[in-house]
């Protein structure tokens, strides 16, 4: 399945703007993060008539940040189950965002959630079929959708 024509950086700054008021700018001047900060990554993975993952990942500040948004709260206020949930939810709607623009017949499975530092995220028999990176307020966002192959 074609999946060359899904734009995952309009995705997800469509996705930031209408639900946390804030943009996200292609950025080509970092693409990861340095291995010391901490990171919450999440994901979910599509099964079906196409099978892979699509992760988000930012910083735990900006995760923290996003949270007190979508929360009505202030950042230092946010608790850590509650940050989960955000950067669940991100991944959560950029997914069925993808999901939605496969052809076929597909399923969104609940978002994962990692938090830590110098980690990896692993999806067995996956290719990563695109990344990108995000500016958002001097902080990184990475988009990431991987591909299931037999």
């Amino acid at each position: 399945m074609d999946t060359a024509t899904i734009d995952l950086q309009q995705i997800g700054a469509d996705i930031w703007a209408a639900i946390l008021g804030l943009d996200l700018k292609p950025s080509h001047t970092r693409d990861q993060h340095d291995p010391a900060e901490r990171v919450v990554t999440g994901c979910v993975q599509i099964t079906g008539d196409w099978s892979g993952a699509v992760t988000v990942q930012c910083a735990e500040s900006l995760a923290r940040q996003a949270t007190a948004l979508m929360f009505g709260s202030e950042p230092d206020e946010v608790t850590e189950d509650e940050i989960s949930d955000t950067v669940g939810e991100l991944a959560n709607m950029t997914g069925g965002n993808v999901k939605s623009l496969l052809a076929g017949n597909c399923q969104l499975s609940l978002p994962a959630v990692t938090t830590g530092q110098n980690y990896s995220v692993h999806i067995p028999s996956a290719q990563v079929v695109d990344r990108v990176t995000a500016d958002c307020d001097g902080e990184l966002v990475v988009m990431t959708m991987l591909e299931r192959r037999a």
